[in-house]
């Protein structure tokens, strides 16, 4: 049996409130078998403020994105790196 991420999805939102914390923390339970995420998932959360001026680079940089102005993955590693084989 094949069961997709939207079939979960509308089990999920199907739950009573009462429920969702018990589903929350069994999921997490499933994806915590994975050491990397385990490991991902208990990081404290980062609450250090933003300044103004990362903000607004930020900003900019998803603007350029949206240009179609931004640099990909690929072509940022083979600028580093060298040649890049993506793997």
């Amino acid at each position: 049996m094949c069961v997709s991420k939207k079939d979960l999805y509308l089990l999920i939102d199907a739950l009573p409130i009462s429920e969702v914390e018990i589903a929350k923390r069994f999921l997490e339970f499933l994806v915590a078998q994975d050491p990397t995420v385990k490991v991902l998932i208990s990081a404290p959360y980062d609450d250090e403020p933003i300044s103004k001026k990362e903000d607004s680079e930020a900003n900019k940089a998803w603007e350029e994105h949206l240009k179609g102005a931004s640099v990909s993955h690929d072509d940022a590693a083979r600028e580093i790196y060298g040649e890049w084989t993506g793997k």
